[in-house]
């Protein structure tokens, strides 16, 4: 018997064995059976930090991507926290791709399992409560090549007769450093990008993040995923520079650079996102900005790792109107300029319909439809699908009050068999009484999980 079934078994009436635990809303956990679930939650926390923690070779979370087209792919994703009062089931089943170069929109209700679909991706949730319980996360990375020593192997320069440069070896106050004989002392002149960053011999590796321990994760987070949080003031340490804070990922990240070259690259980074006078950002504290220069600082800081994906996790939230629409022309044209994705997670429809390439909808924990842009606004299926729609303000609405959807997500404990929409949807017919919904597909990119679209579905 698994664990979530235990906890089903705890929450049924004492002697009630025919009444099934989603039913008994009225009813009060006992003290015991408080204990026992947090008993059994215990257990299974220790496993899971206990593996998240563990020694592992690479071979056991390298794999391989279903389409290499992807940069991201996210299979069977389940995401738990364990509480005193049951098993919360906050990302229950949740697949999805993004394309390499595309946008993809996360959409729904607040609650829905948008942001903590984004925290596992960076394997940041908050433990040992939050875990990643089981699913596959495959990224595609360019990560460093090894030599024989076990480190980065750097890219050298050569001169036109393809023989090695020499620079001399400088100190931290920029003199000279000589030899024993006297003579200045030399090192191969290393390639640099555009921005002065050392450059290294790079190779792609598919990894499974779900099923990575969390030290090795630090090779991809800040690198290779970077993730632009909604609310930058908390996101910034208050006690630090702006300065200080960009440099880091820099001397984090790239072997060998110097704090000379981490802040000529974060002055560079604060330049591409728009910021004027980048130098006296640069030395200025989170507090002497304002909400919009803070976000163009996290998006400067997503940006210094050269990272092939960015979770953008309700960008805009913090910002007003005219912000909003320049935060957005910034996010669209680095995403050109560095060939990167973007996994934009918002509960604005309108962000989604002038930024996304293709649409995932969540509702409770679950997909429940996704396709292309076009698709999701043009031609929504689910029921819940078209009430966010309906709920959007229009200019040319003639009615007195905005549309909304009636009643209230379903409790996150001990989460119903049947489709958790079905309480709130004015669609019913006969077979949503039964089993959740199986994902219909409608069309090569659209898919919904409802009961109405299913070949053999019937009608009250």
């Amino acid at each position: 018997m698994s664990l979530v079934d235990k906890i089903k078994k705890l929450v049924k009436k004492e002697g009630d064995e025919a009444q099934p635990a989603q039913k008994t809303d009225k009813h009060y956990l006992t003290g015991k059976e408080i204990r026992e679930i947090a008993k059994a939650n215990s257990a299974e926390m220790k496993r899971l930090e206990k593996r998240k923690h563990r020694k592992a070779e690479e071979s056991e979370f390298v794999t391989e991507m279903k389409d290499i087209g992807n940069i991201l792919e996210i299979e069977d994703l389940h995401s738990y926290f364990f509480t005193d009062q049951g098993v919360v089931k906050a990302v229950n089943g949740v697949s999805f791709e993004v394309p390499q170069g595309k946008v993809v929109g996360v959409v729904g209700e607040s609650g829905c399992g948008k942001s903590v679909t984004s925290m596992s991706v960076m394997q940041l949730l908050q433990g040992p409560q939050g875990q990643i319980c089981s699913g596959s996360i495959r990224f595609k990375s360019f990560d460093f090549k090894l030599g024989e020593d076990g480190k980065p192997i750097p890219i050298y320069e050569n001169d036109e007769n393809g023989e090695p440069i020499y620079d001399e070896v400088k100190d931290k106050k920029g003199n000279t450093v000589v030899d024993k004989e006297g003579k200045p002392k030399l090192e191969r002149r290393q390639k640099r990008d555009e921005y002065g960053t050392r450059l290294y011999e790079m190779e792609e590796k598919v990894f499974d993040i779900a099923n990575m321990p969390i030290k090795e994760m630090y090779r991809l987070r800040g690198r290779q995923i970077a993730m632009i949080f909604q609310e930058p003031m908390t996101s910034l340490n208050p006690v630090f520079t702006i300065g200080n804070q960009l440099d880091e990922v820099t001397l984090l990240h790239v072997p060998g650079a110097t704090a000379e070259e981490a802040k000529r690259r974060s002055i560079e980074m604060l330049s591409l996102v728009g910021i004027a006078m980048p130098e006296r950002v640069y030395n200025s504290y989170p507090h002497e900005l304002s909400g919009g220069m803070r976000q163009r600082v996290m998006i400067a800081m997503a940006l210094e790792g050269n990272p092939r994906l960015i979770i953008a996790d309700e960008p805009t939230t913090a910002l007003d109107v005219t912000i909003q629409a320049q935060i957005l022309d910034l996010l669209r044209d680095l995403k050109e300029r560095i060939n990167g994705s973007i996994l934009l997670i918002t509960h604005d429809l309108g962000i989604i319909a002038e930024m996304a390439d293709y649409v995932v909808v969540m509702y409770a924990g679950r997909i429940i439809e996704k396709g292309t842009a076009s698709e999701i606004f043009h031609k929504p299926m689910h029921p819940y699908t078209i009430g966010l729609q309906k709920s959007k303000p229009t200019i040319d609405s003639t009615a007195d009050t905005l549309f909304n959807i009636p009643g209230n997500v379903p409790n996150p404990i001990n989460m119903p068999d049947y489709c958790y929409f079905r309480e709130r949807c004015s669609k019913c017919i006969g077979k949503c009484k039964g089993d959740y919904p199986e994902m219909v597909q409608v069309s090569p990119t659209h898919f919904v999980a409802c009961h109405l679209y299913a070949e053999d579905k019937t009608d009250e």
